[in-house]
């Protein structure tokens, strides 16, 4: 039997993931985070991201929109902006989020602040693209 940590996923929404694994890959704003069991204390951001899970020797992709990850005394906790597996990713939806971002970005004169919320809008479209079209 393979070593596991304890996992926990919290959203705004919901606890949407409880379980042991024995591995969890997210994205900081400067590295790539493999964990694994034992692993030594960290705080950090998350950024928008696939996040990786294997449980049982099989890994699963998920689709993140950023937050914060804590790894103490063999438990990590994610707090995440929002979190979708590649099976509820709607691809069509992912698109026409992309479409309407570009669109927004290409309006002249746009506002500071609705220029950083079109370019994150597009980052989590392409995201989710990315990961649904791995499968």
């Amino acid at each position: 039997m393979a070593k596991t940590f304890t996992l926990d996923i919290y959203t705004p929404y919901n606890h949407y993931y409880s379980d042991d694994v024995e591995y969890l890959q997210v994205c900081s704003e400067k590295y790539m985070l493999g964990i694994l069991p034992n692993h030594s204390p960290l705080v950090s951001t998350v950024v928008i991201s696939e996040l990786v899970i294997q449980k049982d020797g099989k890994r699963e992709s998920y689709a993140t929109s950023g937050g914060l990850i804590k790894v103490n005394d063999n438990k990590v906790e994610l707090l995440l902006q929002s979190i979708e597996s590649v099976d509820e990713i709607d691809l069509d939806r992912a698109k026409a989020a992309k479409e309407r971002a570009l669109k927004r970005l290409a309006t002249p004169k746009l506002e500071t602040i609705k220029i950083t919320a079109s370019k994150l809008a597009l980052a989590r479209a392409e995201n989710r693209i990315n990961i649904k079209n791995k499968k």
